[in-house]
């Protein structure tokens, strides 16, 4: 069947936007350096403090996307990396207790870690910091032990110590790559005209596709993998990336509408998505893959021209390199005209929950904050003479916002303090207005960019904030 070559355009994309590359790859394994030395210089904080030992993990591991080669560049260029380290101690010098255990490392991040912009949180299967620089960072607490048997063991702190190695996934992900790629057979003669690994790099292109939009709430690179390398979802191709891609696309298209859950692959005991979110995600990806698929019918039409081609691969990628778009404001002269006398500054601080003492100022669009963090939105300045009412209006983008009902809301009786807080992730907008009678006489916008991960639990506002 005729599909209009664009491999080498795709192979372009993949080398200079998709993967990490060196530098990037060094400097987030410099951040999981730091880190652990933060860790390490913590516990020896709690053991002075508690004239008790504190041992350091005698061993750590990488997980996830970067050990896996799967860790993409940011597609919004907000340092949004997930960076996961297992931390492995021996039994005896560990709390007994898993949550405890997680507890104590999170105290000893909380003695040095200092540039965050939420507290590290004790969650239920890791210990997250989040970073002002956008990347946060999972470390899973595993223990070790030599059983009755003589036979050693690892376990992870989750709600209890499960059996789990921390090399399962990754040496899983390993032999699923090199089985499933093309590679040359000399025997056969056949040598394929693709890289190696190739299964790899369309696992990469489709967790580019999951987010390369900031309103949508996709799956992540877990699931993505394991989708994947689903019997019969990924397609190989010798000859061409943009084929394989197609098709698998596809075919992962089909296996979802025959169901959206997915199972552990080393552990099929295990669902993945289990919680109501995580299968919202899944059902997402399926719709959109749907849409992505039609979009690219053009590639089978005879009469396809490289623009065409580039155009549809743009709809998969939202990405300037495909087609360099555009963007074209409305602007309101009349409204400008009449507010421009007038001045409005506001601010936005972050704290740990509402109506509590603030502990960073957040600036507008300035990085990528986690979900579960409090924001106090204050008038610092207007020179609109009083009297004056105070309006804040909050526009929310994204499928979960979208499926909270919470796209849009306003109040205007917060007086000139506004509490919210991070909820949906995408990029959010509080508005402020000062109005006198009846009339806008000066307006301010605040950008909040919220990531894919943290929770809300510790929140007691019943609109929760860009939600």
């Amino acid at each position: 069947m005729f599909m209009y070559d664009i491999s080498n355009d795709l192979q372009y994309f993949y080398d200079n936007y998709v993967r990490l590359g060196v530098k990037l790859r060094q400097q987030l394994a410099g951040y999981r350096d730091l880190n652990i030395n933060r860790l390490k210089n913590g516990l020896d904080n709690l053991a002075k403090e508690t004239e008790r030992p504190h041992p350091y993990p005698y061993d750590s591991k990488n997980q996830g996307g970067y050990p896996m080669h799967t860790l993409n560049q940011d597609p919004n260029n907000d340092n949004d990396y997930d960076i996961d380290i297992a931390l492995i101690f021996h039994k005896d010098e560990i709390p007994e207790n898993p949550l405890k255990a997680r507890q104590r490392v999170r105290d000893a991040l909380c003695k040095r870690c200092t540039n965050f912009t939420k507290e590290p949180e004790a969650r239920t299967n890791a210990v997250t910091v989040w970073y002002a620089e956008g990347y946060h960072i999972d470390f899973a607490i595993y223990r070790t032990y030599v059983d009755e048997f003589g036979i050693e063991r690892i376990e992870h702190a989750s709600t209890e110590w499960k059996r789990r190695d921390p090399m399962e996934i990754n040496n899983w992900f390993a032999e699923c790559v090199s089985r499933s790629s093309p590679k040359a057979n000399s025997k056969l003669g056949y040598y394929p005209k693709v890289a190696e690994g190739q299964m790899r790099r369309i696992v990469r292109f489709v967790k580019w596709f999951c987010r390369s939009r900031t309103s949508w709430s996709l799956p992540g690179g877990m699931i993505v993998s394991t989708l994947i390398a689903e019997l019969g979802v990924y397609k190989a191709n010798g000859d061409c990336d943009d084929i394989a891609l197609y098709d698998t696309m596809v075919a992962l298209r089909d296996r979802l509408k025959l169901s959206c859950k997915v199972y552990n692959p080393v552990d099929s005991s295990q669902e993945l998505t289990g919680k109501t979110e995580v299968l919202n995600q899944v059902t997402r990806l399926r719709d959109n893959l749907n849409i992505a698929i039609s979009k690219l019918d053009v590639l089978f039409d005879q009469s396809c021209t490289r623009e065409k081609a580039r155009y549809a691969w743009d709809w998969v990628f939202n990405h300037e390199f495909w087609v360099k778009k555009e963007i074209t404001e409305v602007i309101d002269f009349a409204n400008i005209i009449a507010i421009a006398r007038y001045s409005l500054i506001i601010r936005c601080d972050l704290a740990k929950y509402e109506n509590g003492p603030t502990y960073k100022q957040y600036l507008s669009g300035s990085s990528i904050l986690p979900k579960g963090v409090a924001l106090k939105f204050t008038v610092v300045s207007t020179n609109v003479p009083q009297p004056y009412s105070v309006r804040w209006i909050i526009n929310n983008e994204g499928d979960e916002a979208q499926e909270a009902e919470q796209l849009c809301w306003e109040s205007s009786d917060s007086g000139m303090t506004k509490w919210t807080s991070t909820a949906y992730k995408g990029n959010h907008r509080m508005t402020c207005q000062i109005e006198k009678n009846g009339q806008v006489m000066a307006k301010a916008v605040h950008i909040v960019k919220i990531m894919r991960s943290g929770n809300t639990r510790n929140l007691s506002s019943s609109r929760r904030g860009f939600g």
